[in-house]
């Protein structure tokens, strides 16, 4: 029973995951298409950039059907960074066709590059400061967990910082 509810979990997640690639997908493109038409006056638009958003688009999409025709996916794929990350890959594509040019690509890329760096120092301050009597703890809002050693803490941290962080810029460069 429990097995059963954690697969229809997973399907739910990553059921909305999609719909949240295509909406995200879906207005770059019509806010490509607005940008296109009236502010640059462009009349002839590289439509390689909508089939690569497109194709794209479609993955998750597929990956969600074999999921619902009881397929088991790896563990690697249904995990939040995972889905971060493609989130990221989606958003390029946007922004490479809004731009019309490959630079949109590196958008996120840099972005993401970025966090990373940001997520290591975070992590590593998070981390000092939550050790008391010799223990590392991490504490997520009200929980409080105490840690097996730096590194457990410290990866914990990261991953936490990580995942907010391109969160955050992600959101930053989207409404922006």
């Amino acid at each position: 029973m429990r097995v059963k509810k954690k697969k229809n979990e997973t399907l739910r997640i990553t059921w909305t995951m999609t719909a949240v690639y295509w909406v995200v997908g879906l207005l770059c493109m019509f806010w490509g298409k607005l940008d296109h038409i009236f502010a640059y006056q462009l009349k002839e638009i590289n439509n390689v950039y909508a089939l690569a958003l497109l194709i794209i688009l479609i993955l998750p999409l597929l990956f969600s059907i074999l999921l619902s025709l009881k397929v088991k996916p790896p563990r690697l794929i249904c995990n939040p960074l995972v889905a971060t990350i493609y989130l990221l890959v989606v958003i390029a594509a946007g922004m490479a066709y809004n731009l019309q040019d490959i630079i949109g690509y590196f958008f996120p890329i840099i972005l993401f590059v970025l966090m990373a760096i940001i997520a290591v120092f975070y992590a590593l301050i998070k981390t000092i400061r939550n050790k008391k009597n010799d223990k590392y703890y991490f504490i997520d809002d009200k929980d409080k967990k105490e840690c097996s050693s730096f590194w457990d803490a410290c990866k914990q941290y990261y991953v936490m910082g990580l995942t907010y962080g391109i969160i955050d810029g992600l959101l930053t460069t989207v409404l922006n």
